[in-house]
């Protein structure tokens, strides 16, 4: 036994009160007796011969935190430091700083664990790093069940008729989607869509929430992409998929709609929203943007690392998934 636990103190404690010896001890504790002796010298009291359970505790852990304060910490190495902050301030956490790191073969990382430390002691010397951290604690709301008064849509595909390699996320080229909506008094809205296997992300400004400009906004964002990579698309019941028809026309891809309330059916879809409104928070009247701003938030997104695709980023994944392609072609 190398660690000396607060429970093996109080038997060490009860043993040595009792007058047995030191090789006694260590047999009944279960451990070397030099652990034992250790010990004793260690966090033992010099000024009197009995050994307290509670005493030698609080040494131990005194002498624990001099050594953590004395020995020499990744971000005593201005650059490594400099680096993790810069990346803290442009937005990534401290996820996906780390995995970077290993997955472009740095000489010097630090783990997640570790940033996160370094981010709670700079918030307690004042520093502002914390602010930095995405959600910082905020949860889910859940909705319920409540009808919002959306019309059918024609000739609807419910998520149940895709086929299963596509919840199987085994191929490229199927697609989530969805409207990202200005409060009731704005009338701009953001069409996303986001690839499953790549995150792969598109942001389209629409002026209105119709039918009609979402497919504007699925031509533009997808038109360029190579039709083997154009093979389905999710989205929810909001009137705007009402000419879903209209877009597999257009794009020669199958849309299907997922089941009301059930967010979880376009998860990284929902994910991608969310990291769009770090950018354009809630409350945002997207008739006061241009498509700029949102095309310079959506490359941000792309070139993000991300854990699932092993540190890599989006925009790389999707270039290799394309150049694959074009070689098996």
């Amino acid at each position: 036994m190398t660690h000396v636990t607060r429970s093996k103190r109080d038997q060490l404690e009860a043993l040595h009160r009792a007058g047995h010896t030191q090789e006694e001890m260590a047999e009944i504790i279960g451990c070397n007796q030099s652990t034992i002796s250790r010990e004793l010298i260690r966090n033992g009291s010099s000024r009197q011969r009995r050994y307290k359970a509670h005493s030698a505790q609080r040494r131990s852990a005194e002498r624990r935190d001099r050594s953590y304060d004395d020995r020499c910490h990744w971000y005593d190495d201005d650059l490594l430091r400099r680096h993790v902050e810069i990346e803290l301030r442009d937005g990534k956490s401290p996820d996906q700083i780390a995995g970077r790191m290993v997955e472009q073969g740095r000489k010097h990382t630090v783990s997640h664990q570790a940033i996160y430390l370094y981010v709670e002691r700079d918030k307690k010397n004042g520093g502002d790093l914390h602010v930095c951290l995405r959600y910082q604690g905020k949860k889910y709301k859940w909705r319920g069940f409540a009808g919002d008064g959306r019309g059918q849509i024609p000739n609807r595909k419910g998520i149940e008729e895709r086929p299963e390699v596509v919840n199987a996320k085994e191929r490229s080229g199927d697609w989530e989607s969805d409207l990202v909506v200005s409060p009731q008094d704005g009338q701009g809205a953001v069409a996303t869509f986001a690839e499953r296997t790549c995150m792969y992300f598109r942001a389209i400004l629409v002026t209105d929430r119709s039918a009609d400009e979402m497919v504007r906004a699925s031509n533009e964002a997808l038109g360029d992409i190579p039709e083997a990579f154009r093979l389905t698309m999710t989205h929810d019941n909001g009137r705007e998929i009402s000419k879903h028809v209209e877009i597999t026309e257009n794009l020669k891809m199958t849309v299907y709609c997922a089941r009301p309330y059930r967010s979880c059916d376009r998860g990284l879809n929902e994910f991608m929203n969310r990291e769009l409104r770090r950018f354009f928070p809630k409350g945002t009247d997207f008739s006061e943007h241009t498509q700029i701003e949102i095309d310079a938030a959506v490359e941000w997104l792309n070139n993000c690392p991300r854990r699932s695709l092993q540190y890599r980023t989006p925009k790389e994944a999707f270039q290799e998934k394309l150049q694959i392609m074009r070689f098996t072609r």
